[in-house]
């Protein structure tokens, strides 16, 4: 009987294995596709212009730093430190105001819990570039058209339904003992918020300032309507200032893609191991 069990599991094991290899090509072919873009924008960052076009999708025969070399200049600088403190100040209080409403919504209960977080996951339903026409009105009653305070309240706004969903659903599954346990002890619920709740969902606070800082760092429309000034303008404004009349100095453009998506990349990598714990959490909210 032993052997006869052994002969089973082998054959499924076989099965498995057999099943499994479609699943490892599919996402081979995904993670290629999704791969080429930016392989093609930062071999095209290291080629002379002639070269580009006659061999736009060959490794640079010669590579150089010229392009790179050629960002360094006030002008871009100035772009870069705008989407910074765009990115920022539009990440770190759409986190706080997220967290501060996910708290009560996750773990008071009350009658309007439901009605309340329903009316914030409406938010994720609405198309953000609508308002584009009152928010520019709005901008403009308020004296901060053409500023870098113009653009926080959009970002912060439109982040915050899915920022709360994430984090309402991470705090439901921090479990009950552990906040009674505090409040048996004396603690408030900002004592309880700031000691327990913060620290024990930083997988979900991650997650949720990657996405927040992609949407605030790559942003272009509501830049274009709410910024005029080319001092005022971050990074993906910026870019447009790369082309002239009649040329446009594509591996200088592939240069300064390649500059403008690092940050992403290095804050993603910085973060990654929380992501996929905090994602999971919030996918669970309605458990």
């Amino acid at each position: 009987m032993p052997a006869a069990f052994d002969s089973v599991r082998a054959v499924g094991s076989d099965r498995a294995m057999l099943w499994g290899i479609p699943r490892y090509v599919v996402a081979s072919l995904i993670a290629v596709l999704a791969l080429f873009p930016f392989a093609f924008m930062v071999l095209g960052a290291f080629k002379e212009s002639g070269e580009f076009l006659s061999n736009p999708f060959g490794v640079p025969a010669a590579p150089t730093w010229g392009n790179f070399a050629g960002l360094l200049t006030p002008e871009f600088g100035r772009y870069f430190l705008n989407s910074i403190i765009i990115t920022a100040v539009s990440v770190f209080v759409s986190c706080l105001l997220g967290a501060l409403a996910a708290f009560p919504l996750s773990r008071i209960r009350t009658r309007l819990n439901r009605p309340v977080m329903l009316l914030f996951l409406m938010g994720l339903m609405i198309p953000i570039h609508i308002t584009l026409l009152p928010i520019y009105v709005l901008t403009q009653d308020l004296g901060i058209f053409d500023s870098l305070a113009a653009v926080f309240g959009p970002f912060i706004a439109f982040s915050l339904p899915v920022t709360i969903y994430v984090l309402a659903g991470f705090f439901q599954q921090i479990p009950d003992s552990v906040i009674e346990a505090a409040r048996m002890d004396g603690a408030g619920y900002w004592r309880v918020f700031t000691k327990i709740i913060v620290p024990l969902s930083m997988p979900a606070l991650s997650t949720v300032a990657i996405i927040n800082f992609i949407f605030a760092w790559n942003e272009f429309i509501f830049a274009l309507v709410l910024l005029s000034s080319p001092e005022n303008f971050p990074i993906p404004l910026g870019l447009t200032q790369f082309s002239a009349q009649y040329r446009v100095d594509i591996p200088g453009v592939m240069a300064a893609l390649t500059a403008a998506t690092l940050p992403s990349v290095l804050f993603f990598l910085a973060a990654q191991e929380k992501v996929v714990s905090g994602l999971a959490a919030g996918a669970v909210a309605g458990e």
